[in-house]
């Protein structure tokens, strides 16, 4: 199905931090051939292009610059990786484009002239024809939430805001012009600890998406797997706009009444009533 050994793996990927060590990681596993860095506007203090900052009060506003400043100080105690991609991995193929350039033209001649295998996906915009049709049904997504429970924007977000720490999670899909909709090739749920907060579920759950990711993409490679179609008559759909400081809030107030120490007594039932795909059929 490939030449040589191994797949030829192309990695398309954001810039920050969390995206950076993925690659990083993707490399030191896989045939990683190359890369397509997005650079992609970083998160507002306000939560989101959406948000309306004049309708904000001082104390939403300092709640919200909290949030995401703790989200940065976990990551960056994590995702160890303080150079830029060309320095980790000189020997691997490096496009930088700006934001939504993934879908150019120019994008899509210099990856059909490096001919990859497969394609993985991890935080880049929506990717579209011609790159997607070209590689139906072998781009990968790496997509932070339990789909389809929870689906749109914010997916490990909103189940804590509801108080379902169970279907916080990751799930590998195949990557369709449905948006997050692509067949289920596996799903994982970051391991619980009393202590946790949503930023330490939050890289706990990369973590694992990047451990599942190379058995994944090997047998996607091999045809050794059956991707499990969603339902989507069920779970929940949130959009950028939604999010808020009232959200950010009420999860607050979760941790610091015991969420997770009352998702570690009922773990077993919870994760029942809402399965996922461990892996597919391989």
């Amino acid at each position: 199905m490939w030449r040589g050994d191994q797949p030829r793996i192309l990695m398309i990927t954001a810039a920050s931090r969390r995206h950076r060590y993925a690659a990083a990681r993707l490399a030191s596993q896989l045939n990683l051939v190359g890369i397509v860095s997005e650079d992609k506007p970083g998160q507002p203090a306000t939560g989101g292009g959406d948000v309306n900052r004049d309708e904000m009060s001082e104390q939403d506003l300092a709640d919200i610059r909290r949030h995401f400043a703790e989200r940065d100080a976990v990551e960056d105690s994590v995702f160890r990786l303080d150079v830029g991609l060309s320095d980790v991995w000189p020997d691997v193929w490096l496009l930088q484009v700006g934001a939504g350039e993934v879908n150019s033209r120019e994008t899509f001649d210099k990856v059909s002239q490096l001919a990859p295998d497969l394609i993985v996906l991890y935080g880049s915009s929506i990717i579209k024809p011609p790159l997607l049709a070209a590689w139906d049904g072998r781009m990968i997504n790496l997509h932070l939430g339990l789909s389809p429970y929870y689906r749109g924007s914010g997916t490990n977000f909103w189940p804590l805001v509801n108080r379902q720490p169970e279907l916080v999670g990751a799930t590998l899909h195949l990557a369709t012009l449905k948006v997050d909709g692509g067949a289920i090739l596996a799903q994982v749920r970051p391991e619980a600890r009393a202590t946790d907060r949503a930023h330490d579920l939050g890289v706990r759950t990369i973590m694992a998406g990047l451990d599942a990711l190379p058995s994944v993409v090997t047998a996607v490679a091999d045809g050794r797997v059956t991707p499990q179609a969603q339902d989507e008559s069920i779970g929940r759909v949130f959009r950028q706009r939604d999010f808020n400081a009232a959200a950010l809030r009420t999860m607050w107030r979760h941790f610091d009444t015991g969420m997770m120490e009352e998702y570690q007594r009922e773990a077993d039932e919870r994760q029942r009533r809402y399965p996922i795909v461990a892996k597919a059929t391989w």
